[in-house]
């Protein structure tokens, strides 16, 4: 039930003597305690990053003194709020149970009186929250525990508290059971508690969040432009939540309103009431409505990942990897078979409304909409993998050890511009486009067999080998591999290469990633489980002569280990958690491997792999950073990230100087690769503006026109060299892998 202490951590605290640990995230760790009564309490012990000013803890001590004012009305009562030198913690009843969501993970969705009894305490509890003057602000299914006498909501009013801790405002919360309005910015009200408690009863009775979920922007975007799936919620409560998520606060019933209905006083339609709880409502309008004055913009799209990623998050691998380019974002979700769809948005249209890319703090600070402390989004997916071979390698049929999925099909045509020239293509010829469906979340360049490849993760549910032939007008399958047996196969996929052969890294929802080879699909190791928290981001890195992975997850751990053992290797990052790694880049400088990890605090660390100790951080963003990648430059190892900023950014990773910027999307950047056009270094940068940019690192100009992609949104990029030709390889939302020639890759 809890975990035993681990050194360095506290024995006491005040009058509290701590028994043993409970559980960890974004926020904080939580211990079981006991009062000197006997009576077990449990304390969450913040992050020191969450007070350093003596004026963040007074704002954090009256948040949580005004949550002590809340009713014992099926809530988990706070008792007490204290600071144990620099780090605050707060007391509050112990619930001897699981939550909701590991309840409904391990049995399945709930259904009949037991979906009754969860609808009406969890609206009892957040009409006592919101009666109190309290706005809970992270309502969700771990949120709720199930005791027993039944459900208790917990952690109500200390989001703000941690939130005024850290930023003095913004938007704190999980992406999956986040309100429109703040993922928008604007502060959390009882309206915005009202749409989540709508998503964690969907999720009670369906076993799935009402908007998805796979990555962090995905599901965002999903929230402010598509409808809810509710499929398989029964009537009348499936009417009931239909209001409850309605996109504008002001058409949702309130908590009072939606406890009124479940008891069966009104068996109509639910009044809309902003969450005011006084007044009389307006009309509420059906729930496809849009918002006002949300009107999606051109040019603002949603991401593809922590997170995962959630982001998700774009992955990067260094150009002195065997993969050379990054890896790219977690895919996103299909609803079940039969369930309605959540729609196809257009490509265009912005996930924000306008052009609010960042915010604006008190402090002048901008920060990314996409900021979420403590966000815990989880990914079940339904992932495939495409593999394309690189004309002129040497191809041939799957082996005998290929699973009974696997199939060799005829030559298919692809969409092309231009016949192919006996050299090299001029910059931006469109080679091929072959159409996968789902989101690309991730491209690499490695080795299938005999043949090199790009290797790219999907949404489809299967692996596909594919080669380009001599001529663009054709792609020939060379094998369908369907992801088969094991522990959750329906998890997101990344992909990229270990021993020198193209892989497929399996992020699974309670943190564990399974490792496999693509030729056969057969995991290399058993599944690893290091991290508490899911993983957004993986890469692979050279230690000491062996492949180990490094990988970062939504609560700010990085993690290095084996995939074959399964197990960490070596002295791990000294991470201090907190906000979500979004990508992650390895490589060696004076001969000592690194890692190079992508945050959503607006940094890139780079960290030693011998010693785990931290080397430089580069701050010259002013936004969340989604991609990484690494390189050499005149001699110098150097960092280039990019993210919601809609900056790519060199950096000096021994120094954490900034070297060079480039500026030219009018998006976020959410993917990286690097390579050589006619013998010069340049970076290409894939944007949700829809255009993937090739930058000159020397010279810092743009080289030729921006290439398009077709559906709007890049979630990933690759670059490779094939026969003197250098390629260039983008995935983006709607599943499409375009591939153009940038010309010879030596002068």
């Amino acid at each position: 039930m809890f975990r035993p202490l681990q050194a360095g951590e506290p024995t006491r605290l005040g009058d509290y003597r701590i028994v043993g640990g409970l559980g960890e995230g974004g926020q904080g760790v939580v211990y079981l305690a006991e009062h000197p009564s006997g009576e077990r309490v449990a304390i969450k012990m913040l992050h020191a990053r969450l007070a350093v000013r003596s004026e963040a803890r007074e704002r954090f001590l009256r948040e949580v003194d005004a949550a002590m004012r809340v009713a014992a009305f099926c809530t988990a009562r706070v008792l007490d709020v204290a600071v144990d030198g620099d780090r605050p913690y707060i007391v509050s009843e112990f619930i001897d149970g699981p939550s909701l969501e590991d309840s409904v993970r391990e049995h399945g969705p709930r259904s009949g009186g037991a979906l009754d009894r969860i609808a009406v305490s969890t609206a009892t509890a957040l009409a006592a929250i919101h009666r109190a003057g309290v706005v809970h602000r992270d309502f969700k299914p771990s949120n709720v525990l199930l005791g027993s006498d039944g459900p208790r909501v917990i952690d109500f009013g200390i989001a703000r508290a941690v939130d005024m801790t850290v930023t003095g405002g913004g938007s704190v919360g999980t992406p999956a059971y986040m309100a429109p309005e703040v993922i928008h910015g604007e502060p959390a009200q009882p309206a915005s508690d009202v749409f989540s408690w709508a998503v964690t009863v969907g999720f009670a009775a369906t076993g799935r969040p009402s908007f998805g979920q796979d990555t962090m922007p995905a599901v965002m975007y999903r929230i402010l432009n598509a409808e809810p799936d509710l499929y398989g919620v029964p009537e009348p409560l499936r009417a009931l939540l239909t209001r409850c998520l309605a996109k504008a606060p002001q058409e949702r019933p309130t908590a009072a309103e939606v406890l009124h209905f479940l008891l069966g006083h009104d068996r109509g339609e639910p009044a809309a009431g902003g969450g005011s709880g006084s007044g009389t409502h307006p009309a509420a309008a059906p729930p496809t409505a849009a918002m006002p004055g949300w009107t999606p913009s051109p040019g603002m799209t949603p991401p593809g990942s922590p997170l995962g990623t959630p982001p998700g998050s774009p992955l990067g691998s260094p150009p002195g990897s065997p993969l050379g380019s990054p890896l790219g974002s977690p895919s996103g979700t299909p609803p079940p078979a039969g369930a309605p769809s959540f729609g196809t948005p257009s490509p265009d249209a912005s996930p924000y409304g306008g052009s609010p890319d960042v915010l604006t703090t008190g402090s002048g600070r901008k920060r990314s909409r996409l900021v979420v402390v403590g966000a815990a989004a989880s990914v079940a997916v339904l992932v495939s993998v495409i593999v394309v071979a690189l004309r002129g390698g040497t191809s041939r049929p799957p082996s005998s050890s290929t699973p009974p999925a696997a199939t060799a099909t005829a030559t298919t045509a692809v969409t092309t511009d231009t016949p192919p020239p006996a050299a090299a293509r001029p910059y931006g010829t469109k080679l091929a486009k072959i159409s996968l469906g789902g989101e690309v979340n991730s491209i690499a360049i490695s080795k299938y067999g005999d043949d090199r490849v790009v290797v790219a993760g999907g949404t489809k549910g299967v692996a596909r080998v594919w080669k380009l032939g001599a001529r663009p007008t054709e792609v020939t399958e060379l094998a369908e591999l369907e992801n088969i047996g094991g522990e959750q196969t329906g998890a997101a996929v990344d992909v990229g290469e270990v021993d020198g052969q193209a892989a497929t890294f399996r992020r699974l929802q309670n943190g564990g990633v399974v490792v496999s080879a693509a030729q056969g699909n057969a995991p290399l190791g058993p599944t690893y489980k290091g991290h508490r928290d899911m993983v957004y981001t993986i890469a692979t890195a050279h230690v000491s002569g062996k492949t180990l992975m490094v990988s970062g997850d939504q609560a700010g751990g990085v993690h290095v280990w084996d995939p074959k053992t399964g197990k960490d290797t070596g002295r791990q990052p000294k991470t201090t958690g907190g906000d979500p790694i979004f990508g992650v880049a390895t490589g060696t400088m004076d001969g000592h491997p690194f890692a190079v990890t992508a945050s959503a605090d607006d940094t890139a660390r780079v960290w030693n792999l011998e010693t785990g100790a931290l080397g430089a951080t580069f701050r010259g963003h002013t936004a969340d950073v989604f991609a990484v990648a690494t390189t050499d430059m005149d001699g110098k190892p150097v960092g280039i990230t990019g993210g919601a900023d809609q900056q790519v950014r060199v950096w000096d990773l021994g120094s954490g100087q900034e070297v060079e910027s480039f500026s030219g999307h009018n998006a976020e950047v959410a993917a990286l690769a690097v390579g050589r056009v006619k013998g010069r270094a340049v970076v290409a940068s894939g944007g949700f503006d829809g255009t993937v940019r090739v930058w000159d690192l020397r010279d810092g100009k743009q080289v030729g026109d921006p290439l398009k992609v077709p559906a709007g949104r890049v979630y990933s990029v690759a670059i490779a060299e094939d026969r003197g030709e250098t390629w260039l390889a983008a995935g983006d939302v709607k599943g499409n892998v375009t591939v153009w020639s940038l010309g010879p890759a030596s002068p």
